[in-house]
């Protein structure tokens, strides 16, 4: 099997959330300076299940609403469309949630080329959202032929921490598409057109 598994906001499209806005409600919520929103998240769900879901929300909102700004990042569509007709394996891995997942899939129009997804929904951690999505795919590091695309260093620490090859892009130098030839190399894809 052939797996591609990609991180959303940052790498194939870009949500404008305004983060800061975020992290003051959440730390009105909280009652303290939130400095980082994923992190105060992880810690409030280890305690507190119901005050996650309520925080979550609460994102969720700031989200949403920033939908309607949503843009592909340049060749994400492509990228997904020729990785599909090739028979690849779609996953996406986001710290979103569902709503917000669906929403943004929906309204970029890669809904039809994502097979599974794994959102905060499910887990905060990104090394942990990857084993999930294989879960659903089936697939297994080390029998299949799988790579991960994100945006960040906590990305590529994923990824690396798992043994599967990653691929760090960003929508400057960098996009999706510019990516193809080397998830083509590690999915093995040569002789297909790509």
């Amino acid at each position: 099997m052939r797996v591609f598994i990609s991180d959303l906001d940052g790498t194939l499209v870009h949500v404008p959330v305004n983060w800061l806005e975020v992290r003051r409600a959440l730390s009105n919520a909280l009652g303290f300076e939130v400095t980082s929103i994923f992190e105060a998240l992880r810690n409030v769900r280890a305690r507190n299940e119901e005050l996650y879901r309520r925080l979550s929300r609460l994102i969720e909102d700031y989200e949403v609403n920033a939908m309607r700004n949503l843009e592909e990042i340049k060749g994400s569509k492509e990228l997904l469309r020729r990785l599909k007709s090739m028979g690849v394996r779609i996953a996406i891995v986001t710290l979103q949630s569902e709503k917000s997942l669906k929403m943004a899939l929906d309204v970029s129009g890669l809904t039809p080329y994502v097979d599974v997804y794994v959102t905060r929904d499910e887990e905060l951690n990104r090394a942990k959202q990857i084993k999930i999505a294989l879960r659903k795919l089936g697939a297994e590091v080390g029998r299949d032929l799988i790579v991960f695309m994100g945006d960040r260093q906590t990305d590529l620490e994923a990824g690396r921490s798992l043994g599967i090859p990653t691929i760090i892009v960003n929508s400057i130098t960098f996009t999706p598409l510019d990516a193809i030839n080397v998830i083509a190399e590690n999915l093995r894809l040569h002789g297909d057109q790509t």
